[in-house]
């Protein structure tokens, strides 16, 4: 039997330091028994264990997708505050 166990580290760069942690919370709803979203530092770490390579190519796939809308809506949010100090 095939067993999958991956582990995928993303940078997250940005102002003020807590992008990583913001996005691994916002991701959290996407998360199972055997799926984990984090974050370390500036890094969020995505991680899937399961016996099913489908599934884990199936978890990744939603976390990548919800990962690039998570940053498109802090970089709006950041747009929006800079809009409101001028």
């Amino acid at each position: 039997m095939l067993y999958g166990a991956g582990k995928v580290r993303i940078r997250v760069e940005g102002e003020g330091g807590r992008e990583a942690e913001i996005i691994a919370l916002a991701l959290k709803p996407d998360d199972t028994e055997w799926s984990e979203a984090k974050a370390e530092g500036n890094e969020l770490i995505l991680e899937v264990r399961t016996p099913k390579i489908g599934a884990m190519i199936n978890a990744y796939d939603d976390y990548f997708l919800n990962l690039i809308a998570a940053r498109s809506v802090l970089e709006a949010l950041r747009d929006a505050l800079r809009e409101t100090k001028r």
